[in-house]
């Protein structure tokens, strides 16, 4: 007999558990090319441009012109550029004009060519397809015609937002790139600094270093924004490292799960087959000869799993890559793939797999051929915890249940894990999406009782002016907690009869102003309570500060701390009244040259398309989930099957029906699944809680762990209704043994 050819007649004797083997393998290779791919691509569409085309770390407005850049740049160690932009109103629409930079934020032309005479201009490419423009048309910009030579995308504009307290991009509003030249026709546009470092390190401590000189110096600073707080380029990075974050521990987590399934079905399987490879032992076959044998099952099926779900996770990548690059203007440098990647896709089950079978078989080849031809590999032996039930006093179905499950522990456990990871997946995908919705209901605006934000440029004071009523004052500044850097938030300071922000405390009592209180997610990021004490640095200029913890704000996916308005400005050493926002119950004709932006939380709608990428997210986990639990169940309930033919088959001659074995079989698995499900639970919240941890430490987000029982219940009924189809599509196989079955193997 050749064993070449046994290969093949085993696997054809078992497709239908060959099949969920392969598709369980190619999940797992499938989820770790596609999430490493996705993951790696953005990055280096965002890190290449913003690297190739030099990105500001900073970007600034001061009254008065810096005279000598060039020794400014000596002083800070920083290339400084400055620009001008002026925003011109059209009919339906807005364009926010750029003069071209040569050292920082250098545009990189997408489509056409770039500026050559004089009144060409570049648009990005949404406001060209919004407002109908081509390249080779013109464009008129109050009273001069400029003509389209292409469309471009820009360092600090990769988000484009018209304001940097924007949610989504305005309707109409674009930018444009125009000559110096060109810009001087407009002559109310305003000069801005971007600054780039050269030491890519240490970033903080450089900015403070740079606003410490321009102090001395005697400039007045306003719009002073470093690019982690800068949303237009921000943006990208937080999805980027937040796909990252998450993408990859657990991708890595499915692809090991898929590994260990495998590894757990093979080994039941060769020892099952202990007659066959005794028999085979006996004849003269050597033991390396059925090692490679036995190992090439496993070892087949690996590589055709990892390579079938490598090649068809290769093109899902870049329409992923552009669905979420859908708000965002960057150069297409293509999807390219890591060749490590790819290797590992198909070579780690490979690997895994096939060692964990070749110990196996290996263990099983040292026993004598004689040993192996009684089949003790196969028999059952009554264990410790089948004489703790003590299954004389129950009935024999009862009986007959309890035995199915118990004498097979390591086939009981492989069940009882396989359901709790899918039921984990399952339950993770519904705790992510409500947990987000919660962030968005619950969150920072739901706590503006007036819903109007009016940011200011530069510190403006009370004696200057009054605040019309109906509106108040805020004061703010951006810190971080000694030592955590990574940790950054807002100190507030705020009038005593301030109500426009609601703060209530984790009893739902509203807390005075008049104290020293701290955001819930803020206060469990830095483990810290009612009378703790909080030492903090200010972002700006690197002064420290210490205070004294009064309250806590029930509250989700917002950082602060907040103070009285007067002890702040006194802590901080502004003047007493300065301010620097407005929160209004109504519109209020400030200056727009005076405001940096405006937030209108008037509409939470319009933040619902931010949870876009939730949704797809969730969708996918619960069709991956639902997918390992029936491709779980069903290679145990084969398995299963498999290993009780002899006693399916001697029921049957002693008169059960197929209905009653069935039953006996089949329903054996219900308190193991179960079990597993609500294992699944605990485990969901130890990896979710140590995974959102550790995306906070990224994005600088705290996302809440909370749980829906609602969700827990559909989780429920569908690993259930996993399990309840997956028990009818197993019992035609069960049908299929006949009586005669017992009679060949002799063992009646």
């Amino acid at each position: 007999m050749t064993l070449r050819k046994r290969i093949w007649r085993i696997i054809k004797e078992n497709k239908g558990r060959y099949i969920g083997i392969v598709i369980l393998i190619l999940l797992g290779s499938f989820y770790f090319i596609a999430a490493t791919g996705v993951a790696n691509n953005l990055k280096k569409l965002v890190v290449g441009f913003a690297k190739d085309n030099r990105q500001e770390d900073l970007t600034f407005s001061t009254d008065k012109p810096i005279p000598d850049i060039a020794a400014m740049e000596v002083e800070s160690g920083a290339l400084i550029e400055a620009y001008r932009q002026y925003d011109v109103k059209l009919q339906d629409g807005e364009v926010r004009l750029l003069n071209l930079t040569s050292k920082i934020n250098i545009p990189a032309v997408l489509s056409g060519r770039g500026l050559k005479n004089p009144g060409d201009i570049l648009l990005d490419p949404y406001f060209c397809k919004t407002q109908g423009l081509n390249i080779g048309g013109q464009i008129e910009l109050n009273g001069k015609s400029f003509n389209i030579v292409g469309t471009m995308a820009v360092p600090n504009y990769v988000y484009i937002l018209k304001s940097l307290y924007d949610v989504l991009p305005t309707s109409g509003f674009g930018i444009g790139i125009v000559s110096a030249a060109d810009l001087k026709a407009f002559p109310e546009a305003v000069t801005v600094y971007g600054v780039r470092f050269k030491d890519r390190e240490n970033i903080n401590e450089q900015i403070v270093k740079l606003h410490g000189l321009l102090s001395e110096k005697g400039y007045s600073l306003s719009e002073w924004l470093d690019a982690k707080n800068n949303k237009r380029v921000s943006m990208p990075w937080s999805n980027i490292n937040s796909m990252q974050s998450m993408s990859l521990p657990v991708s890595s987590a499915f692809f090991l799960l898929s590994c260990l399934i495998v590894g757990v079905v093979i080994r039941r399987m060769v020892k099952s087959d202990g007659v066959v490879i005794g028999t085979l032992y006996a004849l003269g076959y050597r033991r390396r000869e059925l090692t490679l044998h036995y190992t090439a099952i496993p070892v087949l099926m690996s590589a055709v799993g990892g390579l079938a779900g490598t090649l068809l996770a290769l093109p899902c990548v870049k329409p992923v890559v552009d669905s979420m690059l859908i708000y965002y203007i960057l150069p297409d440098k293509g999807i390219t793939f890591s060749l490590l990647n790819l290797a590992l896709a198909v070579l780690m089950p490979v690997i895994f797999i096939g060692l964990s079978s070749f110990l196996i078989i290996r263990k099983i080849l040292r026993k004598a051929a004689v040993e192996l031809m009684k089949g003790d590999e196969q028999k059952t032996k009554v264990n410790f915890i089948e004489r703790t039930f003590r299954l004389d006093r129950f009935k024999f179905n009862t009986k007959f249940r309890i035995r199915e499950q118990v004498r097979s522990i390591p086939r009981l456990l492989f069940l009882v894990l396989g359901v709790s990871a899918a039921s984990m997946i399952l339950l993770y995908g519904f705790t992510f999406n409500y947990s987000m919705d919660v962030v968005m209901d619950r969150g920072a605006l739901s706590m503006y009782q007036y819903p109007l934000e009016y940011n200011f440029k530069e510190v403006q004071n009370l004696q200057d002016g009054g605040i019309p009523e109906g509106a108040e004052p805020y004061n703010t500044i951006r810190c971080y907690p000694e030592g955590r850097e990574s940790v950054e938030f807002y100190l507030m300071g705020m009038e005593l009869d301030s109500v426009g922000f609601k703060m209530n405390d984790m009893e739902g009592n509203t807390l005075s102003r008049d104290q020293v209180n701290i955001t819930s997610p803020l206060a469990s990021r830095l483990k810290l309570k009612e009378g703790d004490t909080i030492s903090f640095i200010n972002k700006l200029d690197g002064k420290s500060y210490n205070l004294t913890i009064d309250g806590i704000v029930e509250t989700y996916g917002v950082q602060f701390v907040s103070m009285p308005l007067d002890k702040f400005n006194r802590m901080t050493g502004q003047p007493l009244g300065s301010y620097r926002t407005v929160l209004s119950s109504h519109e209020i004709d400030f200056d727009e040259s005076l405001l940096a932006g405006v937030m209108d939380a008037r509409d939470p709608e319009a933040y619902e398309d931010l949870a876009m990428p939730t949704t797809l997210i969730v969708t996918s986990v619960t069709a991956l989930a639902v997918l390992i639990a029936v491709i779980i169940i069903f290679l145990i309930t084969s398995l299963m099957i498999e290993e009780s033919r002899s006693t399916i088959s001697l029921m049957k001659v002693f008169g059960y029906r197929g209905k009653e074995v069935a039953k006996l079989i089949l329903n054996s698995s219900t308190p193991a699944v179960f079990i597993g499900f609500w294992l699944g639970l605990p485990f969901m919240l130890a990896f979710g809680n140590n995974l959102y941890g550790y995306v906070a430490d990224i994005t600088n987000m705290l996302i809440p762990m909370i749980v829906n029982p609602l969700y827990i219940l559909i989780s429920f009924v569908v690993i259930f209704a996993v399990y309840e189809i997956t028990k009818r599509l197993c019992g035609k196989k069960l049908e299929k043994i006949s009586m005669s079955e017992v009679l060949k193997k002799g063992t009646e």
